[in-house]
């Protein structure tokens, strides 16, 4: 049950079954993530008014970006960017929740930065992109991608998560004043100005067509990158190897995969897992 912490809805009586469970399932669009529906067995087949004998299409009134809020949000933050030498972009976990991946994805294609992802965002990031750098952890990060986020002079994370686990036991070597945070429907750009009533893939979206090209960061990535190698092969009899384990597990991998790692060994491991397109 701890999986449907969104909402849970437990139908005992059918004076308020309807708008429980088209609370349920807005919440569940709306958040994209799963909800709980618990109905009494003797409910289904006794008739009550509050249900239309013709179902009525469901509707959820979209949200929308305040547009003179949006632009001065694009025009501060490329002003930001643009000034600087080496920007980065990361994606976190909130991407999903607001749908703007594919905005993130087209903004990465514009701008020529380098694409890192939180690791609660693997996997919504792209990694066959061609300047994908890994993920994004600290201390922990894929190898050479710590370098390059912590350098960079200005930073752009789109949907983070900062809490003890993501920024490994807050140890993140970040600066405020170098960052643009984009939520789902707020842009805070360094120490200064705050912008709500705006949507990420909105936000995203416009901020594409405003920046200039800069891969001065990949470049530094490309000049300090060394492929990591293959694990030596099992002998006859050896003990199973954690490394040989998912170079196995890698090779199983396709774009029909879902990759789902518990908390703990498994979750710092499947980091290291090269998801090819549509693996998540």
């Amino acid at each position: 049950m701890t999986s449907f912490h969104k909402l849970q809805a437990v139908v005992n009586n059918l004076e308020d079954a309807h708008e429980q469970i088209d609370t349920a399932i807005s919440t569940a669009l709306k958040e994209s993530k799963p909800v709980y529906i618990s109905i009494s067995c003797n409910l289904p087949s006794i008739p009550h008014p509050t249900f239309s004998r013709h179902p009525v299409p469901f509707f959820l009134s979209p949200k929308l970006s305040n547009q003179m809020t949006l632009e001065a949000a694009v025009e501060t933050a490329a002003a930001f960017l643009n000034k600087s030498v080496k920007p980065v972009l990361v994606g976190g976990p909130k991407m999903r929740v607001a749908k703007a991946c594919e905005a993130f994805v087209e903004l990465a294609d514009a701008c020529g930065y380098p694409v890192a992802a939180m690791p609660s965002a693997k996997g919504l990031v792209p990694e066959h992109h061609s300047r994908f750098i890994g993920t994004y952890w600290g201390a922990v990060s894929s190898p050479f991608c710590a370098e390059i986020v912590e350098s960079a002079d200005a930073y752009l994370f789109a949907g983070p998560i900062f809490n003890d686990y993501s920024s490994v036991g807050y140890s993140l070597l970040l600066k405020k004043e170098k960052a643009i945070i984009v939520q789902p429907d707020r842009v805070v750009i360094g120490n200064g100005p705050a912008f709500g009533c705006v949507l990420m893939k909105d936000f995203l979206h416009a901020l594409g067509t405003r920046l200039k090209k800069n891969t001065a960061a990949y470049d530094n990535y490309s000049r300090i990158f060394v492929p990591q190698g293959e694990p030596l092969s099992s002998a006859p009899g050896e003990p199973l190897r954690v490394n040989v384990l998912f170079k196995h597990i890698q090779k199983m991998l396709s774009g029909d995969s879902a990759v789902i790692a518990e908390t703990g060994d498994s979750w710092f491991n499947c980091q290291k897992l090269k998801l090819p397109e549509g693996c998540g």
